[in-house]
């Protein structure tokens, strides 16, 4: 036959194409779901989980044990499975209030299969909908609707969770902001993200949840603060703007507007205030005055005074800034 045709005649297909079934391939297909029981087994019984099937589950653990091909794990996965199936039935009877939901999510352990984690992480998020403000309730330092989608990598919703609570009002704001600015880091946005860092730190850096935070250029960058200023880090984080400013890790906002509460604008600083400014938040604010001063016109007198202000609150900064400049 010619390269590149082909015949589609009956009597042209051997059984070389179609192989013929023999007696031994049944044995042969019982043999290998013998040897395989255990894990196929095993993964009827996660896959159960993953739809918070809790009975499916056990059934799944049970014909394991029964063939007595259970181990330590298998029992330690029934024996969890078995509890959380006791707890949601607890809670179905329950008020299923937002603090319930709390409480479901405090006796989540390490040791759970991941499916059962996911699937319970997925079910606290959809009760969660169902009652007042979910973006404001923040008991604890690691739940709320925002933190859950995160750790469920569905960066995008925790982001736009983070957000809700930011624009209702949640407390504390530093927290959410460095929260916020964590579930765009690792959806790529790395530019936002880091103006968001970098907000949380100038409004209150000290309730910003430091463990826990994606960027680690920005945990690298306390450390070598940490280690050339010997100083508490607690008294070093206010400042951080401020370095990664000088670093090239944050950028300015410019050209600054003239009133609004972040301050940054080219009267006297902080002008216009009902609190007073710190040390360090007042050099930040003098910096973007000098900044876009040094973008509109020059060197001119009022660029001058507000260097001389940056050299009063903080010599050594100063310097560094003057290097970058160039002079």
């Amino acid at each position: 036959m010619p390269y590149g045709t082909a015949s589609w005649r009956r009597e042209e297909l051997t059984e070389r194409c179609y192989p013929r079934l023999t007696e031994d391939e049944p044995s042969q297909q019982l043999d290998l779901f013998s040897d395989n029981r255990r894990t196929i087994w095993l993964n009827q019984a996660h896959e159960a989980l993953r739809r918070l099937d809790l009975a499916g589950a056990m059934a799944g653990y049970a014909k394991i044990i029964d063939a007595r091909l259970d181990d330590e794990r298998i029992r330690q996965e029934q024996e969890l499975s078995w509890g959380w199936h006791d707890r949601l039935a607890r809670y179905g009877e329950s008020s299923r209030d937002a603090e319930e939901i709390h409480r479901l999510h405090a006796e989540l352990e390490e040791r759970l299969p991941s499916p059962l984690r996911t699937a319970l992480l997925e079910f606290m998020v959809a009760q969660l909908l169902e009652v007042d403000a979910p973006e404001l309730f923040y008991p604890s330092p690691r739940f709320h609707p925002g933190l859950l989608c995160h750790e469920l990598r569905e960066y995008d919703a925790a982001a736009t969770w983070f957000s809700r609570g930011i624009e209702a009002g949640v407390r504390p704001l530093g927290r959410f902001l460095a929260y916020q600015g964590d579930a765009l880091f690792r959806l790529g946005n790395e530019v936002t993200a880091r103006e968001l860092y970098r907000e949380a730190f100038l409004r209150e850096p000290l309730t910003i949840d430091l463990p826990h935070l994606e960027d680690l250029a920005i945990l690298e960058l306390i450390d070598e603060v940490e280690n050339e200023e010997e100083a508490p880090v607690e008294e070093l984080l206010p400042w951080l703007p401020v370095w990664g400013w000088l670093t090239d890790l944050f950028t300015l906002e410019l050209p600054p507007p003239l009133s609004d509460q972040t301050g940054f604008h080219v009267r006297p600083a902080g002008e216009g205030r009902t609190a007073p400014l710190t040390p360090s938040r007042e050099w930040f604010d003098s910096l973007c005055s000098a900044e876009f001063l040094r973008a509109s016109s020059g060197d001119g007198q009022e660029l001058i005074r507000v260097r001389r202000r940056l050299k009063e609150l903080h010599g050594g900064l100063f310097r560094r800034y003057m290097k970058k400049m160039g002079g």
